[in-house]
């Protein structure tokens, strides 16, 4: 999203036509529990075993086994929280593990079947949402409909959504960039603090993206990203986000010691990212580490994303 810069580009596509469209069935209504007493029995086991390897997840490999058992549990007994998870696990492996090792094509997979399992929850928890949208509603104005038992859905929608956009080009991502505000907003609004300050630290890279070009403002950007941080301070990925999308636009040097502002808050956001302590909260343990090692590659990139 660092590039949303690149106006002209997305006039040309846009006056292309070739937006990318994201198809959701909202009319096919999926089974939220299981027929059978005994397939519901083994449906918590086999995600009980998910469960026990999603603890594991700094492990690629147990990641990827968490989620075979979840998807296998939810073949049995289908339940919004359970889809919700499954389309957290798939934007991790993207966005971690594949995006760290360079793999666009893998990470990019990731974020397909993490929307898709997306789709499947805010069916389940947000029913009249997804009626709705059945019914051509617009999604900014439907997604006011999803109840507060439905954030987990929202947010992890909205946040495979925006990666898959931003994958298929500018143009897909200025089409779903209304729709994705709505659902942050409403998101913040329901449970300000979930996921670690996410839907503050989403409208920090939102307004920073879209400064100059869409209405952001790189102000609300910095205002968001320290409210993120006020929030949440041990989740390092905010600290990652605010350098790579904020610090990135600051190329002014108004200390005029030649070192840009933008510049040395990169540099101080990265290495207290690098040099701190994954384990400060154990249940976010291995989203640090990942965090930490996008720091380190973000940090190597400095000379050539800064003119001083």
């Amino acid at each position: 999203m660092r590039h949303l810069a690149v106006a002209i580009p997305c006039a040309v596509a846009l006056a292309a036509g070739c937006a990318t469209t994201h198809e959701a069935n909202w009319a096919d209504k999926p089974a939220a529990v299981a027929a059978a007493p005994e397939a519901a029995s083994a449906a918590a086991t086999v995600q009980g075993e998910g469960d026990e390897l999603w603890k594991q997840r700094g492990d690629k490999a147990k990641l990827a086994a968490a989620l075979a058992k979840w998807e296998e549990a939810a073949k049995l007994a289908q339940n919004a929280e359970l889809a919700a998870k499954i389309a957290r696990g798939h934007y991790l492996m993207g966005d971690g593990f594949l995006a760290l090792e360079d793999d666009a094509a893998g990470r990019d997979a990731e974020y397909q079947k993490g929307l898709d399992w997306a789709t499947t929850a805010l069916k389940l928890a947000a029913p009249e949402f997804a009626a709705a949208m059945a019914s051509n509603a617009k999604h900014a104005e439907a997604i006011k409909l999803a109840p507060k038992e439905a954030v987990p859905a929202m947010y992890w929608y909205a946040a495979n959504l925006g990666k898959w956009a931003s994958a298929k080009g500018f143009a897909t991502k200025l089409k779903y960039k209304d729709d994705l505000k709505a659902t942050m907003e409403h998101v913040k609004s329901l449970s300000p603090d979930f996921f670690y300050a996410a839907a503050w630290r989403y409208f920090g890279g939102y307004e920073a993206a879209t400064a100059g070009i869409a209405g952001g403002s790189l102000d609300k950007s910095k205002e968001n990203f320290e409210k993120a941080i006020q929030l949440a301070p041990n989740y390092f990925g905010t600290k990652v986000l605010y350098a790579d999308f904020l610090c990135t636009k600051l190329q002014k040097d108004t200390d005029g010691d030649g070192v840009s502002d933008g510049k040395k808050k990169f540099k101080e956001l990265l290495e207290s990212v690098i040099n701190g302590d994954p384990n400060v909260d154990p249940e976010i343990a291995a989203e640090n580490t990942i965090e930490q090692a996008k720091a380190k590659k973000l940090l190597a990139q400095i000379d050539s994303l800064f003119a001083s």
